[in-house]
């Protein structure tokens, strides 16, 4: 190769590393000031310089501190709006040593029935919870004691990826997860059951309560015989089993002609046993109820079934009544008189004492008990 050739070749080569280190600088000089088309490249001084306020002002917004004026909040969150700015998960962190992120944790799969109606409901009022003190949520499943699973649940919690966690106590609280909480001293708020631990909060209806005046509106209604479908003694509900204790009270209390521990029938939430169970159990009565309680909403489908396999009617042979409020807003067809349990309210509750606890974790154990209205519907008439 001729000398020139070898000096156009390097020549060329020299031209080209420029253009590469040209095309480099510009890159990293857009990363480093910031440009601000690239959402995630924003920072809270151009925030702050945008809104003409102090860093510590923009900071304070973020973070959902009180001591900012309303008409300054707004001015800041239109320039984090503007600028597509979002803070940095690691750097918050660091600097506050909170992650901003509650989870919610529940022993039962979204899939399961109708109950996925008393998941949403609860969640919806945990989620508005959030979004006052600008949080985000983490969804897990917590599996059942002793089944064979590989699967760590826990992991978010022993990587404080959270700063708190809700649980709904559709089921018992697992052991290994009051250790955790223990161990970890992280705060912890259960919906629907009442743990007996110092360090766990909780929110809950008043079941008993609930169950005594239910039986009472079917009373005044003239039912003198009155039937309860609740669960099986191996499945824990700590709010079923207070309605029962509500309906065995009312009955004694109003003078019924005979035991009403007799006229109970045990089954699952979700077994597809259940319309069988009830249908046996019914055409065991010496006498038949002319009205039946039952325990919970998703069960209500089930129970009717079973009358109609009997031949029979509802409401015109047997009233029934159900329990949580959401039967109504499903594709069932029967107006059901149920307590519709005041669920979002519930979960609103939980935040506000989780929020607290996370904030003063010396403060103490906290509850919140609810009243559950009745709501009366076709499937309950007046004989």
């Amino acid at each position: 190769m001729s000398t020139k050739k070898h000096s156009d070749l390097y020549y060329r080569s020299i031209k080209n590393s420029r253009r590469i280190n040209v095309c480099s600088a510009v890159l990293i000089a857009l990363i480093l000031s910031g440009d601000k088309k690239g959402k995630g490249m924003v920072t809270q001084k151009d925030v702050a310089e945008l809104a003409g306020v102090s860093f510590i002002t923009v900071s304070r917004v973020i973070n959902g501190e009180t001591n900012v004026k309303e008409e300054t909040r707004l001015k800041v969150q239109k320039a984090i709006n503007k600028l597509g700015y979002a803070p940095s998960f690691a750097g918050q962190v660091l600097n506050s040593g909170k992650c901003n992120t509650i989870a919610i944790l529940t022993p039962i799969p979204f899939y399961q029935s109708m109950r996925t109606f008393y998941l949403m409901q609860l969640i919806s009022g945990i989620e508005a919870g959030c979004r006052k003190k600008n949080l985000d949520l983490l969804l897990g499943f917590a599996p059942e004691a002793g089944t064979d699973s590989t699967y760590d649940y826990l992991r978010p919690y022993r990587q404080k990826k959270v700063d708190g966690i809700i649980y709904v106590g559709l089921k018992q609280l697992p052991e290994e997860m009051i250790h955790e909480l223990r161990v970890r001293k992280l705060p912890c708020v259960v919906i629907g059951d009442r743990p007996e631990s110092s360090l766990i909060s909780w929110v809950d209806t008043d079941n008993y309560d609930a169950g005594y005046n239910t039986v009472r509106q079917i009373w005044d209604k003239g039912h003198r015989r009155i039937a309860f479908v609740g669960l099986k003694d191996e499945i824990y509900n700590a709010n079923v089993i207070d309605r029962e204790k509500g309906y065995i009270q009312a009955l004694t209390d109003f003078g019924a002609d005979y035991n009403p521990h007799e006229y109970i029938i045990r089954t699952d939430f979700d077994s597809p046993d259940i319309q069988s169970e009830v249908k046996e159990k019914l055409e065991g009565f010496s006498k038949l109820p002319t009205a039946i309680f039952c325990c919970a909403d998703s069960i209500v489908p089930a129970v009717v079934k079973a009358i109609k396999e009997l031949g029979m009617s509802v409401p015109e042979d047997i009233s029934i009544v159900g329990f949580d409020g959401f039967i109504n807003s499903t594709f069932f067809d029967l107006d059901t008189a149920t307590n519709p349990q005041p669920l979002k309210e519930m979960g609103e509750k939980a935040m506000e004492i989780l929020v607290n606890k996370i904030k003063h974790p010396s403060s103490k154990k906290e509850t919140a008990v609810l009243k559950v209205p009745f709501r009366h519907g076709e499937s309950l008439r007046k004989l």
